[in-house]
């Protein structure tokens, strides 16, 4: 077995979708045989033409599973014959005045709808599957929030799944994250990719196609510390003890239920 985490790294927006400078709501999932093992979502604003956003620079603020505010999930124990999909998406919302108390709703919406999306392609393609989901939702501030009229340019800019086997994992070739791994002597490989909103977008009225890169990571740890996972995942100082983390003085601890290592 061998311990595996998944990082969003980085946005590169080419071009942006709207008129105005987007606000994208971007969420970032992991699922491991068609299970979800970590997920969650955040607002990257004011993606204009030629901005980069290291993920790290945005907050996660809806987060589950093995997923922390650094946009990192795991790290988790997988078998050879695992097979994880790593889900992503970015959606513009910023031609409606979104109440930010409400982000996490549209978070929460389009995190479920991946989920259902992957386990709904079992034997079939997950990325078409999930990319048909999203799609549907069309304007989230309309779709999931019920404010209109809906914003001519806003909608889904990029979705994508990259799908590996823990066998393909111990493949790859790994070295050091540009931007800092965020766990102890873990290497990484990293993949770009480029997207084009062509699918969804309205030309007359929002102008050129947007062009996003979007890069992922994989990260391998070769173990794993609590003490490096305490503040990160926990939101605890540890020197204070463990007993802390559990339900109630009573229960019985797992530390590979809590650092959420296995199914």
């Amino acid at each position: 077995m061998a311990f595996y985490a998944f990082k969003l790294t980085q946005l590169r927006i080419n071009r942006q979708r709207g008129r105005i400078p987007d606000n994208d709501i971007v969420t970032f999932t992991v699922l491991v045989n068609q299970s979800e093992r970590g997920g969650g979502g955040g607002l990257f604003p004011d993606l204009a033409t030629g901005s980069v956003v290291p993920a790290v620079a945005v907050t996660a603020n809806t987060h589950r599973g093995a997923m922390s505010s650094d946009w990192i999930v795991g790290p988790l124990e997988l078998a050879p014959g695992d097979v994880v999909n790593i889900v992503y998406s970015g959606t513009n919302v910023s031609d409606s005045e979104l109440d930010l108390g409400k982000q996490s709703q549209i978070e929460i919406k389009i995190l479920d709808s991946i989920v259902s999306g992957a386990v709904g392609a079992i034997g079939g393609p997950v990325g078409s599957a999930v990319g048909v989901v999203l799609g549907l939702i069309g304007d989230p501030v309309s779709t999931i929030l019920g404010f209109h009229p809906q914003g001519p340019c806003n909608g889904l800019v990029f979705s994508d799944t990259l799908t590996f086997t823990g066998d393909e994992l111990t493949r790859l070739t790994y070295g050091e994250l540009q931007s800092g791994a965020a766990l102890p002597n873990a290497v990484a490989s990293s993949f770009t990719k480029s997207y084009t909103d062509e699918a969804t977008h309205d030309k007359s009225t929002c102008g050129a196609i947007a062009l996003t890169d979007v890069t992922v990571s994989v990260l391998r740890v070769p173990y794993i510390s609590v003490r490096s996972q305490d503040e990160r995942l926990f939101k605890k100082n540890l020197t204070l003890g463990m007993r802390q983390l559990a339900q109630d003085s009573n229960s019985e601890l797992s530390l590979k239920t809590l650092l959420r290592v296995t199914p």
